[in-house]
């Protein structure tokens, strides 16, 4: 059973590690939804924070210097103490603090290019928890494209459109609005 911290409870520790204050959280397990409670204790100052994790009568202490970053290395400390140390034989997902949403990869930009240049779809995996998946009707007769793009399984977020102009102009207008729809599907807490 492993505890993680929600993208809510990730972007609550976003603000609140500006502040000195205590407050409290929970942790829940993913299958059965068990529940682990802790209080943490901030004290922020100009060149560094501190912060104090109570879990029931255990004591842990961090002390990290400023960054925008600082809360997604809290996260990384809070779920290995509340789960254990990691277990690097068998790699469970990236720590918080090492993930990266909407990297466009090389791999990545021929694949967008072929599509304008054929026509087709294709699902770009850009470290989110799904893929956006990219479809391109290409009109022999015409110089555009037309293109869906989404991201999500309930309730997706989705953008449609048709772009004219030659293959090198479509190319940059469909990076731009993947660039755009990677930013809005990524976590508040992440976000830079």
């Amino acid at each position: 059973m492993k505890f993680k911290l929600n993208n809510r409870t990730l972007s609550l520790l976003k603000a609140q590690s500006c502040l000195t204050e205590t407050f409290t959280h929970t942790l829940r397990s993913e299958p059965k939804r068990q529940v682990v409670s802790f209080r943490l204790a901030v004290e922020h100052n100009e060149a560094n924070t501190t912060f104090s994790i109570l879990l029931g009568s255990e004591h842990h202490t961090l002390t990290l210097p400023n960054s925008p970053k600082m809360h997604l290395k809290l996260a990384d400390f809070i779920e290995e103490i509340v789960n254990g140390p990691a277990d690097t034989v068998t790699p469970a997902e990236l720590p918080h603090s090492e993930r990266e949403y909407g990297n466009f990869e090389i791999e990545h930009k021929q694949q967008v290019f072929e599509l304008i240049s054929r026509g087709g779809s294709a699902s770009l995996d850009l470290g989110f928890a799904l893929p956006i998946n990219v479809a391109v009707h290409r009109n022999q007769t015409r110089t555009g494209v037309t293109t869906i793009m989404s991201i999500g399984n309930s309730r997706p977020r989705t953008k449609c459109f048709t772009v004219c102009g030659s293959d090198i102009e479509i190319y940059k207008r469909l990076i731009q609005s993947l660039d755009h729809l990677a930013a809005a599907a990524t976590p508040a807490a992440h976000a830079a």
